[in-house]
């Protein structure tokens, strides 16, 4: 057994299960490099990811489960529970070796899958309900912080574009430090030195009624603690998202 380590990202973790199968090994424990204590395990096999390998994976998934299972481990990745990657391992695992599980809610790790798919789901029908909007001076642009309990950010985008499908708007995490921008087009998620972020600000440091708006935007982007956005913005790629149900209208 061996720890395995990945870069943070959905399509990394996918690479480590890849390879694992590949190896013939079950690992101790998989983190990600954002966590791991320099010298402490020096011993750990890190994995280079691999997009083609990961869609294989997920592909072997959905075969297995009617398509239901890509949908359901992305959950559980985003969920950010602690252990997950381990418990997403032994599910996909299972379902190798027994065939279509899911409905076995017998299985330890179909129920703890369920478990997290139902805090994920909790915490999107939190955001859709509670996240509010304020118009930025001068910009023709609404801006809004959630403060999520997991990774819910790229699973909420789709509901506020249908909402405000003619308005400009970010939403920004500020627990993980990055946020989606809509532009009446497309979303994209944005990093904290967009220099978009930078022209909101400027044209609206003035009114009074925004200083609290920023002040939390600032004191999210100036936190260490914060995780690496850039991590957080591979966390599923578009070429993966044909695979996920709440995507397939895009």
């Amino acid at each position: 057994m061996a720890t395995y380590c990945y870069d943070g990202s959905f399509e990394g973790l996918l690479t480590v299960i890849f390879r694992a199968f590949e190896h013939r090994s079950i690992p101790e424990q998989i983190i990600s490099t954002e966590y791991k204590q320099l010298g402490l395990l020096a011993s750990a096999f890190t994995v280079n990811t691999d997009e083609l390998l990961a869609e294989r994976v997920l592909r072997g998934i959905d075969k297995r489960t009617d398509n239901r299972g890509s949908r359901l481990i992305y959950h559980m990745f985003l969920s950010e529970q602690d252990g997950a990657e381990m418990t997403i391992f032994h599910l996909v695992k299972n379902l190798v070796d027994k065939g279509d599980i899911l409905s076995n809610f017998g299985n330890p790790y179909v129920a703890k899958a369920y478990q997290m798919d139902k805090m994920i789901g909790r915490e999107v029908h939190r955001m859709h309900a509670f996240v509010r909007f304020q118009k930025v001076a001068d910009a023709d642009m609404y801006f809004a912080i959630i403060n999520p309990s997991c990774n819910v950010l790229p699973l909420i985008g789709e509901h506020f574009v249908k909402r405000y499908a003619d308005q400009k708007w970010i939403i920004w995490d500020a627990v993980r430090n990055y946020g989606i921008y809509y532009d009446l087009q497309r979303e994209i998620f944005i990093e904290p030195d967009h220099p978009l972020l930078k022209t909101l600000v400027e044209s609206s440091k003035q009114e009074d009624c925004y200083q609290q708006l920023w002040v939390d935007y600032f004191n999210s982007v100036n936190i260490r603690e914060r995780k690496n956005t850039k991590l957080h913005l591979r966390h599923m790629p578009k070429r993966y998202w044909r695979y996920l149900t709440e995507k397939h209208s895009r």
